[in-house]
């Protein structure tokens, strides 16, 4: 490693015509230090070593330190400054390599393919994808050759930063750059796309199709079929899965995952399962992944019973069934539990005592839905509490999302003690299990359901006192609640909270004043306000047209498009309450616009559509729980001549408790405006009820 510098300037093997000088370290055995300080860790005696052995800026006199003195120091070449960049980056300093890789063409030193690999590489350790972008623009400028593993490197990570617009900028800038894709490159650009955009995925595929002398592997069909399914597109994700088994190509665990995941997506368990069985005749094992995404599937579908049971069949396999999969079937019950909750929802309180006591007008089906129903209610929350305790007894630590899991369960079946004593033992867990704004708002909605509107507000403000801003699911399961409970003046001081309008009496809801101005209400809110203000309808009615005009401002209810003209109004879709509502409001229009003389009375139509029977609105129904019939034939001939007089009706012939959209559209118009606005259906148009304009002027000229 030691040579002999000669006073004449020979290179020390006896040749030169001078005298001889002092011993010199040759360059090799610097690097073998550098590289030394380099796994030791020390970068900062690599950056000192080089200074002394580096020339000055743009000076290549080998040998020579300003004040043309001679140099003991050997002059560094590639080798040491990789030694020296491979010091920083192995340090975590990577900025530091950086500013030595950008000066090193002022040094005399022109950085190489590898140079920047060295460098880039230490930079996406540290999820610095930006800076590893600009040195990609530094490397074009210098004229470095660039290969095509540089760019999927940092298209990788890009992808991993869920950066997918970067990672299209940069494979743009390749292929304008001359750098030819690979597969890779596909591939890593199709993982980028697959979270967010699976139409980009899906296109790259078509790209990686055509590009010569690439051809699309198992991973690139893979994550098509991830991106299908984030964007829940299930057939063509099956599409893909058999374009891939034409090929001969071979589905592994990860595809079979991927188009499993996405028939979950799709509500296609029975499909998920075919494929799974396929997958075990195949002799690919499924794995974790493989069966939380069919327990997910199954979840999706209501088959409950079919996630527990491929529980059950990991546990026989020996496979170590970790928190995705326990909330995977923990999420399986609630969804089955919500959807049972539900069902028995949709009967009325008469239809109730009719199914529990077997008699009344209810079909055996209506009844043993309801019954089973509530049967199967007791089964989930039940059975979602037991996996919470498998879980601990497995070693594995529930987190937010098993017991938020848990807490739904629990307030679709009525327990909402049980859903309080969950939240408890969050908030005295870890960081892993401390509510968040799920766990919060199902704890929520598990006490308003069972009409605890005190606890329901309670944990409101808890909400706030954690840091957690309500968001609008929040707020309308805060407001189901004050429905159930029949708190109609706190259901209003909700509303006007949410629209920003006054302070509110409550502490609980006080405290989320500021928040609210960003919470705006959406038709759940406007539903559940107006059916709770409409059980004391005579006393809160010009509350139910404050909260309906309001309503209408905003475009959530009555939107441009659903009213042709003043005269013709689309009414098809809505619940009872807000159609109660609506009838006021469009009533009250015309007869306004017609005093404004803005324009002629005329006859008013609204479309209503025949529509299904909805549970009819407390207050609505006669001492024997069902609604009187809205019109007899003569009534009918009595609301196209406007006479005076109006005749008895007929007894119903409907089930209990339930109306049509229609019918109930008619009932109002006939109950609530004095004189009765008897209205009719048009013989060629059954979904529509039309109010003539003898009854419509009669009204407007009796308001004075």
């Amino acid at each position: 490693a030691v040579r002999k510098r000669e006073a004449g300037g020979g290179d020390g093997d006896g040749d030169g015509d001078g005298e001889a000088g002092e011993d010199v370290v040759e360059v090799d055995a610097y690097n073998a230090v550098l590289n030394c300080m380099k796994d030791e860790g020390r970068w900062k005696e690599a950056l000192q070593l080089l200074h002394l052995m580096q020339p000055p800026p743009n000076t290549k006199e080998e040998g020579k330190v300003s004040g043309g003195e001679e140099s003991f120091h050997a002059q560094p070449n590639l080798s040491t400054y990789h030694a020296v960049l491979g010091s920083c980056v192995a340090a975590g300093q990577a900025e530091q390599a950086v500013q030595l890789l950008l000066s090193m063409p002022d040094r005399g030193a022109k950085p190489i393919s590898y140079t920047f690999e060295v460098v880039v590489t230490g930079l996406l350790k540290r999820q610095q994808w930006r800076r590893a972008l600009q040195l990609l623009d530094a490397m074009d400028e210098m004229g470095v050759p660039q290969s095509t593993k540089i760019y999927n490197t940092v298209i990788s990570a890009c992808a991993r930063a869920k950066e997918v617009g970067a990672a299209m900028n940069l494979f743009s800038k390749m292929r304008k750059r001359g750098i030819k894709p690979d597969v890779v490159t596909y591939n890593s650009l199709m993982s980028a796309a697959c979270a967010t955009r699976w139409k980009d995925a899906l296109s790259l595929l078509d790209q990686c199709n055509r590009e010569p002398g690439v051809e699309p592997d198992i991973i690139t069909y893979t994550n098509a079929m991830r991106a299908c399914a984030k964007g829940k597109k299930t057939r063509q994700a099956l599409s893909l899965f058999e374009v891939v088994k034409d090929k001969g190509i071979e589905p592994d665990a990860y595809c079979y995952t991927a188009v499993i995941d996405a028939c979950a997506k799709g509500n296609m368990w029975r499909k998920a399962l075919d494929l799974l069985d396929e997958m075990r005749k195949n002799n690919v094992q499924p794995n974790v992944v493989t069966y939380s995404v069919a327990i997910a599937a199954c979840g999706n579908g209501g088959q409950w019973e079919r996630s527990l049971e491929l529980l059950n069949q990991m546990r026989d396999k020996g496979l170590k069934i970790n928190t995705i999969t326990y909330n995977a079937a923990i999420t399986a019950l609630a969804k089955a539990a919500r959807t049972y909750s539900k069902e028995a929802s949709r009967l009325t309180a008469p239809q109730k005592y009719q199914a529990l006591t077997a008699g009344g007008e209810l079909s055996s089906d209506e009844i043993s839905q309801f019954l089973g129903g509530e049967v199967d209610e007791v089964q989930l929350w039940t059975r979602a509490l037991d996996l919470l305790d498998q879980m601990r007894e497995d070693g594995i630590v529930p987190d937010t999302y098993s017991y938020s899991a848990a807490i739904s369960a629990c307030g679709s079946g009525g327990r909402w003690e049980e859903a309080l004593e969950l939240m408890q033992i969050m908030k005295n867990g870890g960081p892993k299990t401390r509510p968040n704004r799920i766990s919060y708002t199902a704890a929520i909605s598990a006490c308003g359901k069972c009409g605890e509107w005190e606890h329901a507000l309670e944990l409101f403000d808890d909400m706030r006192k954690y840091g957690l801003q309500p968001d609008r699911v929040a707020y309308n399961a805060l407001v189901t609640g004050l429905k159930v409970a029949g708190q109609a003046e706190k259901a209003y001081e909700v509303w006007r909270e949410m629209c920003g309008e006054d302070q509110s009496s409550s502490d609980a809801i006080a405290t989320a004043r500021a928040d609210s101005k960003h919470i705006s209400p959406d038709i759940i809110t406007v539903t559940d306000v107006l059916a709770t203000l409409d059980r004391t309808k005579k006393s809160n009615q010009e509350k139910i047209d404050l909260v309906f005009n309001e309503a209408v401002r905003r475009g959530i209810v009555l939107p441009s498009d659903s009213m042709d003209t003043l005269w013709e109004v689309d009414m098809s879709g809505m619940s009872l309450p807000v159609a109660h509502a609506a009838c006021h409001y469009l009533v009250q229009r015309v007869v306004e616009a017609v005093k404004k003389e803005e324009c002629e009375c005329s006859d008013l139509t609204l479309i209503t559509g025949v529509g299904r029977k909805q549970p009819r609105p407390l207050g609505k129904q006669n001492e024997e729980g069902a609604s009187r019939d809205f019109l007899s034939e003569e009534d009918e001939m009595e609301a196209e001549d406007g006479g005076q007089e109006r005749r008895a009706a007929p007894p119903p012939k409907r089930s209990l408790g339930t109306t049509a959209l229609r019918e109930y559209v008619r009932e109002i118009l006939r109950d609530d405006f004095k004189p009765p606005l008897y209205s009719t259906i048009p013989q060629y148009a059954q979904g529509t009820v039309q109010v003539t304009k003898a009854v419509l002027q009669k009204y407007i000229d009796a308001q004075g």
